[in-house]
């Protein structure tokens, strides 16, 4: 036989050999990466309010990604937000800022989308957390609807300044001097005194 065919079974096998381990390899790759977070399972407006500190809608600006400690997988993200309506709690700016997570294998809310409306269910806090199971949505015209029926018309987040009192002045006299205040009492009394004299006088002619 040829020493080339005999040589072509090894050749085969190595090349077998090398698309092997590349496989193996890639795939042990792929599996050490993080794998993609889960959708939460549903939640209700009336638990997720239930459950808040605050409640308000409002629209994202900005988004920045925030890697967390080496020991805790997943990101977290802080989101400006600019407020249109507060439902509950102490939320009396127009922009605020409010942190969410991403975990892989988890329920995550993950970044939220630019200029985009949400219903925020948030607890206290500087940014505001908004849990990944505690219901904050997309704030489309149903559910809106239904936060106000829940929560009733929602308020600016700046409460408007009180209307100032304005006082109308009112013409008037300037008060009398005390000089022309005591003057009319003055010459009554002067009078009687004057008409004692004369009457004493009268009565000693007599």
């Amino acid at each position: 036989m040829h020493p080339s065919r005999r040589g072509l079974p090894a050749r085969l096998l190595l090349t077998l050999l090398i698309g092997t381990a590349s496989v193996l390899i890639g795939g042990s790759a792929a599996t050490a990466a993080d794998p993609p977070s889960v959708p939460c399972p549903f939640i209700s407006l009336a638990d997720s309010a239930e459950r808040a500190a605050a409640v308000f809608t409002g629209e994202v600006t900005s988004s920045t990604r925030l890697e967390k400690p080496s020991d805790e997988r997943g990101a977290y993200f802080i989101a400006e937000v600019e407020v249109t309506s507060v439902y509950r709690g102490r939320i009396e700016s127009t922009m605020v800022e409010v942190r969410t997570e991403t975990t892989p294998r988890e329920c995550s809310l993950g970044e939220l989308v630019l200029d985009t409306p949400y219903v925020f269910f948030v607890s206290s806090g500087d940014p505001y957390i908004a849990q990944s199971d505690g219901g904050t949505r997309v704030a489309d015209a149903e559910v809106v609807l239904k936060l106000e029926r829940l929560l009733g018309q929602g308020r600016d987040p700046v409460p408007p300044e009180p209307e100032k009192a304005e006082f109308t002045p009112v013409a008037t006299s300037e008060p009398p001097t005390l000089s022309r205040a005591v003057a009319p009492g003055l010459a009554v009394a002067l009078l009687g005194v004057l008409g004692l004299v004369l009457m004493r006088g009268i009565s000693r002619r007599r």
